[in-house]
């Protein structure tokens, strides 16, 4: 295996790390949006908060990597994501404050941050889906706008991807709260499960229709046997959460990001880059990729630090675990 081969690869575990670890309380705080009680959503904000800070460096991490072993990439995806991007850092932003400022006005602040948690992986979502699908780009530059982004099969994976969190994140509130709380949560958990397969199986068929060369991928006997394992997981998963088998049910649906988002990478490979308008263009992992030194040196310095934050988070959510009660508080 090549040296951009394996980043492009590491670079997929550390997107995966980041969707399983923030992606819960992306979809915890979406599920805000359906709790009435006061008392509840200052319960469900407090399981997140030792952690959701932490999880975000991941994304860092994902997104400098990015940079430095193929800046050629980022210079074409900020010309075509210009605006996306944008969005997304402003949500960022807007939901750190969300955290901060919630005391000073629960009921408005939870509704702001309902909307941006929900926001933040509909657009990452809707940029993954933009890249499985391809762009109408060629060699003189993007032909489109920010609606452009917003095509249908891009949505469908938008809409894959936030459910995938609500359920995500329902599993974990289900984890770590009790009595009718921890079943309510149970219950957005199946209902988002539901939500979540069906979107998945859209996003496979549309990927047949609209990526038929990303689809041939998953023809191959490693892209039909991933798949296959993550449709067991996602059945067992519900049986879980059905027994109330709460952390097993979380655990399970954490492991559902990284081999999610290995399965596209995988079906995304060699190309970073496909066009709509043009077949011939196609800018290929190699292509995009820094120097051979640059990947080799930066590779094995990458990985010991993304040893180091696994540690280190794992840490932090050992000596904040158990349940999490009304007493209790942070924000």
């Amino acid at each position: 295996m090549d040296y951009a081969t394996a980043w492009f690869y590491f670079s997929a575990f550390l997107l995966g790390m980041y969707l399983a670890f923030d992606g819960f309380d992306l979809g915890l705080g979406a599920l805000l949006a359906f709790i009435r009680d006061q008392r509840d959503r200052d319960v469900l904000v407090n399981t997140m908060a030792p952690v959701w800070d932490g999880n975000e460096v991941w994304f860092i991490s994902w997104g400098a990597g990015m940079f430095a072993m193929w800046p050629a990439l980022y210079a074409t995806l900020f010309s075509t994501f210009y605006l996306a991007i944008w969005l997304l850092a402003f949500l960022f932003i807007f939901r750190a404050v969300g955290f901060e400022f919630r005391n000073r006005n629960k009921d408005l602040w939870d509704k702001l941050f309902a909307l941006v948690s929900a926001l933040i992986p509909l657009v990452l979502g809707v940029v993954i889906g933009n890249l499985i699908m391809g762009i109408p780009i060629d060699a003189k530059g993007f032909h489109g706008s920010l609606l452009t982004l917003f095509r249908p099969y891009p949505l469908i994976v938008g809409l894959f991807v936030l459910f995938a969190t609500m359920w995500h994140g329902a599993n974990w509130g289900a984890y770590k709260t009790t009595g009718k709380l921890q079943e309510k949560m149970r219950k957005y958990a199946l209902t988002f499960w539901v939500l979540t397969v069906v979107f998945l199986l859209l996003t496979v068929v549309g990927m047949k229709i609209w990526a038929p060369l990303r689809f041939e991928r998953l023809t191959t006997p490693l892209g039909l046997g991933l798949t296959l394992v993550i449709l067991i997981a996602a059945l067992i998963d519900a049986y879980l959460i059905k027994k109330g088998v709460d952390r097993i049910a979380f655990y399970i649906s954490w492991l559902a990001f990284p081999l999610v988002v290995f399965l596209v990478y995988y079906s995304m490979y060699p190309y970073w880059v496909i066009s709509t308008i043009d077949p011939n263009f196609k800018l290929s992992i190699h292509l995009l990729a820094a120097s051979p030194l640059t990947l080799q040196a930066v590779l094995g310095v990458s990985v010991i630090l993304a040893v180091i934050i696994m540690t280190y988070t794992l840490y932090v959510y050992k000596m904040f675990g158990g349940k999490v009660t009304e007493a209790e508080g942070y924000y």
